[in-house]
């Protein structure tokens, strides 16, 4: 692919930008706090909508603009099950999950899993979270930033690597989680806007998504067939929300933004509010390009190229330059988010409870700026990776997920909606369904899960969610055990209209369907 050129404009965009975010992390480093709370979390105080906003902004980055649309463009409208089961995920975590979590007054879900089960289990999700998968999931944010520059600018991959990472550590290092939320809700705009118009201009090419679906391959078009590249229907969609059920519930910088909340409410609709997001606007402005793509495009030799050759083929000269900085939103909102949660996990859940427990509040706050300096230099090393992906970013980030996410996602969930569930139960649970995820793993990457399907990710996640939960249940029957540490939970001062969590997941479960119904007219 020949980059794209830019006009003087067009660079200045993009200029203006990276100095606007170093600009605004330099004026909150005063505010970023002097105590945990105000650095980790901006002292809980952060509105139920705006925590949904920020949450969107993490989550949806280069990563789903180019990598989920690759995946499209590989396997499919198949595919378009994940979001909107990823909304009827964020619905229940929301309403049952996620407000009992708000409750405790957290730092991070490892330490409520130590208060839940004891060390041994939250400890290893600590562990984990921060050598592990933090580490490959930052890596892959700052990949899919630079294979924007790369594809789309022309500049050096390493080079673009080397700046993103630079931008991105010293606007979260310098403000803290206010810098993080307070640039979330600006660039979530920023990432949307763009593609939006790009989205209503491939709209008109192909005469809308009937005659679209009428174009592609029938394997491509296929809402409900079956089987699909992931084995039968039945199993893809059970392992999407099983996938879907892991990520929400345990992915520590998206867990982070309930907890951040002012209050359980709040921190309700910081899940629901971003379901709103994925229901209408991820179809629209990541699955249509993508489906298009296939008709444009149709021997691409990766996946994630889809996306910029959508770019080069209708986004206009004087253009270019907005969407780029739209995709660099998207990338730098995923980044500090993650800058963050790591730094904000390895102080309270690595530091001060395995190393330091006597550590002021000072001495904390610089072990995470430099834990944060050395993490983010890792993660450049790990970006590296992305490129021996097989079928792009998108899959190979989930197969991640798949592997390391289940058993701790299972026990969360149990934990908090099953009293009986026991600290013996759940170290049985993740062990057995963490073992055989990782075996699964090998036997797939050693090609002897063909036979199961041609990818068979979400048929890996569902088995290691599955037997995580019945391990955890059945050893916990054995014993008498009654978890104390919750408190009742109920709907205590629950605003009105969509104020009200329970009234925005009536309209959000009405979409969903209305979706459904809409695409299996089309296919």
């Amino acid at each position: 692919m020949e980059p794209g050129s830019l006009l003087p404009n067009e660079w200045l965009m993009i200029v203006f930008f990276a100095v606007g975010v170093l600009a605004w992390g330099y004026f909150l480093k005063d505010r970023a706090g002097a105590d945990l709370s105000a650095s980790f979390l901006a002292d809980r105080k952060v509105p139920g909508f705006i925590a949904s906003i920020s949450t969107v902004a993490t989550n949806m980055n280069a990563n789903d603009f180019i990598g989920m649309a690759g995946a499209v463009y590989g396997f499919g409208i198949i595919l378009i099950h994940q979001p909107l089961l990823n909304c009827l995920t964020i619905l229940f975590l929301g309403l049952v999950v996620m407000k009992k979590l708000r409750r405790r007054n957290v730092f991070t879900l490892g330490e409520w899993l130590r208060e839940r089960y004891g060390n041994t289990v939250g400890n290893a999700y600590s562990l984990i979270w921060c050598f592990v998968w933090m580490n490959f999931n930052l890596g892959l944010y700052i990949y899919s930033g630079a294979l924007v520059m790369n594809t789309l600018v022309g500049w050096n991959l390493f080079v673009s690597i080397v700046v993103i990472t630079a931008v991105a550590a010293t606007y979260t290092l310098l403000g803290g989680f206010r810098a993080v939320v307070a640039t979330d809700v600006v660039q979530l705009f920023l990432m949307f806007f763009p593609f939006l118009f790009i989205a209503g201009l491939v709209w008109h090419e192909v005469g809308g998504p009937i005659k679209l679906l009428q174009s592609l391959p029938a394997e491509k078009a296929a809402l409900w067939g079956s089987p699909t590249p992931f084995g039968s229907l039945g199993v893809t969609i059970l392992g999407m929300l099983l996938i879907a059920m892991s990520y929400w519930s345990s992915e520590a910088q998206i867990v982070q933004r309930p907890l951040s909340a002012r209050d359980p409410e709040a921190a309700a609709i910081s899940y629901i509010g971003a379901g709103f997001w994925y229901t209408i606007l991820v179809p629209f402005v990541v699955f249509l390009p993508a489906l298009a793509a296939i008709k444009f495009f149709p021997n691409l030799p990766n996946n994630d190229f889809a996306t910029p050759m959508l770019l080069k083929k209708f986004v206009p000269p004087g253009l270019y330059g907005v969407t780029i900085v739209g995709l660099l939103a998207g990338i730098f909102s995923s980044c500090d988010s993650q800058i963050n949660a790591f730094c904000t996990m390895f102080t309270t859940d690595i530091y001060r409870n395995m190393l330091r427990k006597e550590a002021g509040t000072a001495r904390l706050l610089k072990v995470s700026r430099l834990a944060g300096v050395i993490f983010t230099l890792a993660a450049i090393g790990t970006a590296a990776i992305f490129t021996f992906a097989r079928h792009g970013m998108f899959l190979f980030a989930v197969g991640i997920v798949a592997t390391i996410m289940p058993p701790f996602g299972a026990v969360t969930i149990l934990g908090v909606t099953w009293k009986r569930a026991s600290p013996r139960g759940a170290r049985m649970g993740v062990l057995a369904g963490m073992v055989l995820a990782v075996i699964l793993f090998f036997l797939d990457l050693d090609g002897r899960l063909a036979a199961i399907a041609k990818d068979t990710l979400y048929f890996r996640s569902m088995v290691a969610f599955l037997v995580t939960l019945f391990v955890t249940m059945g050893m916990s029957l054995t014993e008498r055990y009654e978890d104390k540490t919750q408190q009742r939970d109920e709907y205590v001062g629950a605003g009105k209209g969509l104020g009200n969590p329970k009234i925005l997941g009536i309209i959000l479960v009405a979409i969903i369907a209305l979706m459904y119904l809409a695409l299996t007219m089309m296919s």
